[in-house]
């Protein structure tokens, strides 16, 4: 079956039948990545036996490529996305944070600034949130592949960026660091301290503070329960048990759609398998940790599975259609429209 012909025969009659109804008019993607190829250090980066090649999808993956991708699966919705390019030691931060800002007058796009702890001085990251259009930070993650286990929250940011957050109540995108993800004790404190001493920043944390199982969420979830000023994206995550127990403990305005493209893309579905996630694809994705290919499924587009559990959960949680449309879109761009009323 050519790409075309699974497009028309599987992809779209799902997503008519199955995924459509449960979206409002306008999406609003979270969580999404673009990049050029001249913004990675060396190549090397996409060796996959190395354990950084689970990281990425393309080689390179533009803005026109995110906003094709974007209306492609969502044909019949106007896309739009926060997005951000490489956060990892093997890109060029500052090239990839001058394209993004290159593109921050189109009206779908919401462009954020890749940085870390001490990576430029107050001033100049100052300068650039107002000249370049940034609506905040995508935290730079300072490991390669899976060597992340004793970096701490305080470690990926400090207080010079989160002073300026806390100022022009801007966005910190944070992927949460530890093997133990939102659940470990530590990376927990760590959230917390940026949400109580730094009030005015609108922390996010990515794909659901890492929880993409159960027991990891049910540890995590009571931690957050009452920080007004963290959120999460739900970007790969794809458990309808994680989802709702989500729900259950935080208010639906907190929680915000995301899909972590180019990865949710990919034709398949994330499940776990013990204790950790494993990506079940279809054949012809690149080979990489934690990703196992058959063309033995039935499958789709991985948003869709984002999107299925999302409004899912909701149900079983007992929140409104309405509420759950506005995880969708208008949540995300009630924060964003927070930012600009805060940055001026």
């Amino acid at each position: 079956m050519t790409e075309n012909e699974r497009y028309e025969k599987v992809d779209m009659p799902f997503y008519m039948k199955h995924v459509s109804p449960l979206l409002p008019k306008k999406i609003l993607d979270f969580h999404a990545h673009a990049w050029k190829m001249d913004q990675w250090l060396s190549l090397d980066a996409f060796d996959r036996s190395s354990p950084a090649g689970y990281m990425t999808t393309e080689v390179e993956y533009g803005v026109e490529k995110l906003l094709n991708d974007g209306g492609r699966i969502f044909p019949d919705k106007i896309y739009n996305a926060v997005c951000f390019g490489q956060p990892t030691p093997t890109a060029n931060t500052e090239l990839t944070n001058r394209y993004l800002a290159a593109h921050r007058q189109m009206d779908q796009l919401f462009p954020l600034r890749v940085t870390g702890k001490d990576m430029v001085c107050g001033e100049k990251l100052r300068q650039e949130m107002i000249e370049n259009g940034f609506f905040g930070y995508k935290v730079f993650l300072d490991w390669v592949g899976n060597d992340y286990g004793d970096i701490r929250v305080e470690d990926m940011i400090g207080p010079v960026e989160m002073e300026l957050a806390d100022q022009m109540g801007l966005i910190v995108l944070l992927h949460v660091p530890g093997e133990g993800r939102l659940s470990d004790p530590e990376v927990q404190k760590g959230v917390i301290s940026l949400s109580e001493r730094y009030p005015g920043a609108n922390i996010v944390l990515a794909h659901c503070g890492r929880c993409y199982h159960p027991m990891e969420m049910k540890k995590a979830v009571a931690s957050i329960k009452k920080l007004e000023n963290v959120y999460l994206d739900t970007s790969m995550v794809m458990d309808i048990t994680v989802l709702e127990m989500v729900f259950d403990h935080i208010d639906s305005r907190r929680i915000l759609f995301g899909t972590d493209f180019p990865v949710a893309a990919m034709r398949g579905r994330r499940v776990n398998v013990m204790d950790h996630w494993v990506d079940v694809v279809l054949e012809g994705y690149p080979k990489s940790s934690f990703r196992v290919e058959s063309n033995d499924i039935h499958a789709s587009f991985m948003s869709y599975e984002i999107v299925t559990a999302v409004a899912a959960a909701a149900e079983m949680a007992g929140i409104s259609k309405d509420k759950a449309n506005d995880i969708f879109y208008n949540n995300g761009m009630k924060l964003l429209e927070k930012v600009v009323r805060d940055r001026c």
